[in-house]
């Protein structure tokens, strides 16, 4: 095999994992009690959701019932589903940021996202979605 075939074939493993872990995350946040489990275990008062996606607004309408969501930010400001969630900015949220946790929605983006706000939020408050609902991910 060479290189380049073996950068697709792991490139492709790992879009499967996420695919995967994806799928399992989202068929968890249907079992609200494992949800309020979660959040009560991370003692999560407040927060924020960073990304605009499918899971996103998932972990919103299950999570809300259980503490305060103040949002989801997206960087772009755009959701992939129109619903009754405030949509915000990542220049909007650098002003009302308030040591609030944090919950990154992307498995695949997770770095990426945690590099644009660890300016102005502390590491410790940035949560991957993973990391709530499975433990360490």
């Amino acid at each position: 095999m060479n290189e380049i075939e073996k950068q697709i074939l792991e490139d492709y493993a790992r879009k499967y994992s996420i695919a995967r872990m994806s799928y399992k995350i989202m068929g968890m946040m249907l079992d609200e009690k494992y949800v309020k489990e979660r959040i009560s275990a991370f003692n999560i008062n407040h927060m924020y959701i960073y990304g605009g996606t499918y899971m996103a607004v998932q972990l919103y309408r299950s999570g809300r019932k259980f503490t305060d969501i103040k949002g989801i930010v997206d960087k772009s400001c755009r959701i992939a589903i129109n619903d009754d969630v405030s949509v915000i900015a990542l220049d909007a949220f650098k002003e009302i940021y308030n040591n609030e946790k944090v919950v990154v929605a992307s498995l695949r983006f997770f770095q990426e996202i945690k590099k644009d706000i660890e300016s102005f939020v502390n590491a410790d408050n940035i949560m991957n979605i993973g990391e709530l609902l499975m433990g360490d991910y």
